[in-house]
């Protein structure tokens, strides 16, 4: 049986060299408390997996004038700077909102 990190809404399996590149852009983003609301991470994952990761840079900058912004647009940044795909970027995102619910 393949031993591949699979994430459930997410139709395609990453290989290692995706799953390094993502551990790098988690790494990087950090465990910091993101003020991105679970609203936007749901459009922007959305917007990723539809119509890839130009449009999304798009969607975060017309989020002007907000810290969700400035966040968001980092996050995507270092997306891009890793080479993820939209897949694996998606999972990042979903990753962002499980940092955030550290409030349990």
């Amino acid at each position: 049986m393949n031993n591949v990190f699979h994430h459930h809404g997410v139709g395609k399996l990453l290989n290692s060299k995706e799953l390094e590149n993502m551990g790098k852009a988690i790494d990087e983003i950090g465990a910091a408390k993101t003020c991105i609301t679970s609203q936007v991470m749901k459009e922007v994952k959305k917007i990723i997996l539809e119509k890839g990761l130009d449009a999304a840079e798009l969607y975060a900058a017309q989020l002007t004038g907000t810290d969700q912004n400035t966040e968001l647009s980092r996050v995507l940044t270092i997306c891009r700077k890793n080479n993820l795909s939209p897949e694996a970027i998606a999972q990042v995102i979903d990753k962002l909102g499980v940092i955030e619910s550290g409030k349990w």
